[in-house]
């Protein structure tokens, strides 16, 4: 029978990757907003920031001592959260758009995502942790270029 705190360090996997998504929703949201000089992107900001916060807070804090959330270095935690946030960002946006009738949009976004997911845990999984990272990070800004548009 598990302990109750390797019950709690599983599930906070799920936790921590879905606010760093959060962050990185309204961190986009807010940039959009700005850019459209409308108030509302400080405030889709300062979510932006909490949800990191609560990310960085819950990362250092939540750790129990054999858990292997409590030795992640920069690379080891882009990939193992902030790849599966922008991953799960990509596929959502791209079936968004694909529902409101942005096929091309969509299809680019779902390709993207699922090209991300290909590199990093089916290609990629014997590359080194900072090549991998690198793609992450490459894929990081992609994702910023098409949702704010900034090539068009």
């Amino acid at each position: 029978m598990e302990q109750i705190s390797q019950i709690f360090a599983d599930g906070s996997y799920i936790q921590l990757t879905a606010l760093l998504t959060g962050a990185l929703f309204f961190a986009m949201v807010g940039i959009r907003e700005m850019r459209n000089e409308s108030i509302y992107g400080y405030l889709f900001a300062a979510i932006g920031i909490f949800f990191l916060a609560i990310h960085a807070i819950l990362i250092l804090n939540l750790a129990p001592s054999g858990s292997p959330v409590s030795y992640l270095n920069f690379w080891e935690w882009l990939i193992a959260f902030f790849a599966p946030a922008l991953i799960s960002l990509y596929l959502v946006f791209g079936f968004f758009n694909m529902l409101m009738s942005k096929v091309r949009t969509g299809m680019v976004k779902i390709f993207f995502g699922l090209t991300l997911l290909c590199y990093l845990f089916m290609l990629g999984g014997n590359w080194p942790l900072d090549a991998r990272g690198i793609i992450v990070m490459i894929w990081s800004g992609l994702w910023f270029d098409v949702e704010l548009g900034l090539t068009g």
